[in-house]
């Protein structure tokens, strides 16, 4: 497991992590900053690929609620 999927899996100050069957979702606490929180998840998006796949979910026009990860074995 990489560093940063790691990082992810810990948790940190913007955002929690919830279990699922298949990994971990990554949710935003309650007080983090919605563009914050945004930006976060482009970032993990963006480093997807040979660790974990990322999933995002929308709740309106242009915000992210939730990333579902999927570790990839290997």
């Amino acid at each position: 497991m990489g560093v940063f999927l790691q990082s992810l899996k810990d948790g940190g100050p913007s955002h929690a992590v919830e279990t699922s069957e298949e990994g971990f979702v990554v949710v935003p606490r309650r007080r983090t900053d919605r563009a914050a929180f945004n930006r976060f998840a482009r970032q993990v998006m963006e480093r997807a690929g040979d660790d974990y796949v990322a999933l995002p979910r929308y709740d309106g026009p242009s915000n992210y609620d939730r990333i579902f990860i999927i570790p990839i074995e290997g």
